[in-house]
């Protein structure tokens, strides 16, 4: 199925994590972090973690896209029922500062017009320890309408492993090990790397279709609008 304006092209996690490698090893971790020209890799990155903690909540397989323009970052899609649910993420980051990632949270984001449909994920770029049940109990307080995440990551190598906090609606910690993510995703979802959505007028018609040409094309150079 050759894509068209109608369709939206959509990436499992475990191909995030394959091209992801495939980019590192090409142009080494150093470079994958700190160019701006691969801020779009990255941002895939953080979405295919989400992805694969919101398939474990969930029971869900989750895939994702990157849009064209941003914001948003990044979108994340469920099936449900015969449907698409579809979760709006925003990311941001926090680095050692004087402020504490409340205090940056509410003078940047948690004011904005973020809907219940966005997940606010906060990449931490610090080993400082900080303050989860703040930002909850700020969140709960002020009725937030949004989830509120934040990743860190614990290692790089020799196998990718991050920590997902969840601090709103409440506190929940979940370390992740992509390699084991990826094989996990692979043998209970049996869905190809690359699925297609068509537009339809009828929920109900809703469907995936696969092209397995797409597969060498990394998430972050296949961007829709």
């Amino acid at each position: 199925m050759k894509p068209t304006q109608f369709n939206k092209r959509w990436h499992s996690p475990v191909n995030v994590y394959m091209h992801v490698q495939k980019l590192t090893e090409k142009i080494g971790s150093d470079a994958l972090e700190k160019r701006p020209h691969h801020k779009r890799a990255r941002e895939a990155r953080i979405a295919g973690i989400m992805a694969f903690v919101l398939t474990r909540i969930r029971k869900l397989p989750t895939v994702l896209r990157l849009p064209l323009h941003d914001p948003p970052d990044a979108y994340l899609m469920q099936p449900n029922s015969g449907t698409m649910d579809i979760t709006t993420v925003e990311i941001t980051s926090y680095r050692p500062s004087k402020e504490s990632m409340l205090e940056q949270l509410i003078r940047t984001k948690l004011h904005a017009s973020l809907s219940s449909e966005y997940i606010l994920l906060v990449e931490l770029l610090t080993e400082d320890k900080v303050d989860y049940q703040e930002v909850n109990d700020y969140a709960v307080k002020n009725n937030v309408p949004f989830p509120i995440w934040s990743l860190r990551k614990i290692q790089q190598s020799p196998d990718t492993i991050a920590e997902i906090v969840i601090m709103n609606p409440e506190v929940s910690k979940f370390t992740v090990n992509v390699g084991e993510e990826a094989h996990y995703f692979s043998e209970k979802y049996k869905i190809p790397h690359v699925v297609f959505t068509k537009k339809v007028s009828k929920p109900e018609d809703v469907r995936e279709e696969s092209n397995l040409e797409e597969c060498n094309i990394a998430p972050w150079e296949s961007l829709e609008d």
